[in-house]
């Protein structure tokens, strides 16, 4: 099978428009972003197996501390939608669980590639879309931060 071995394809690039305007938060999804290039770039480095299974647990365990924080932080400052969240949260979890123990006994190339692109579309998917709506329901509130923080 034949893909692009050109890095910068696969590459995201953190830009303003993914901004929650939230500077820990900011800070969280950069560091999600830095952990799936290092993913891509582990796949189509073709650096092994047990390269490819350490990016991947990294991103489980960013994402598993950044998700509750996240969490906590809307149910504090009383975002209505926060227990919808907290639901997408744990799809997304389950599914990287599940991503992750297609490698326990190996995978091919293809494979690796394949759960690299399902990795990234989920967690680029849920930062445009989910929490593009925490954002601008706090804009909408006209403060920096919603009531009480």
């Amino acid at each position: 099978m034949s893909y692009p071995t050109d890095f910068s394809l696969w590459r995201l690039e953190w830009n303003e428009g993914l901004s929650m305007h939230i500077p820990e938060i900011d800070a969280e999804h950069q560091r999600f972003i830095l952990l799936v290039n290092d993913l891509n770039e582990a796949i189509i480095g073709r650096m092994g197996l047990e390269v490819i299974k350490r990016c991947m647990h990294a991103i489980l365990d960013d994402a598993a501390a950044h998700f509750a924080h996240e969490e906590a932080l809307f149910r504090e400052w009383g975002y209505p939608e926060a227990e919808k969240h907290a639901q997408k949260h744990a799809l997304i979890m389950r599914a990287l669980h599940e991503i992750m123990g297609r490698f326990e006994h190996g995978g091919t190339e293809y494979e690796w590639i394949d759960a690299g692109l399902q990795i990234k579309k989920a967690l680029v998917e849920h930062l445009m879309t989910a929490d593009m709506k925490y954002r601008d329901y706090m804009l909408q509130s006209g403060t920096d931060r919603p009531k009480g923080v």
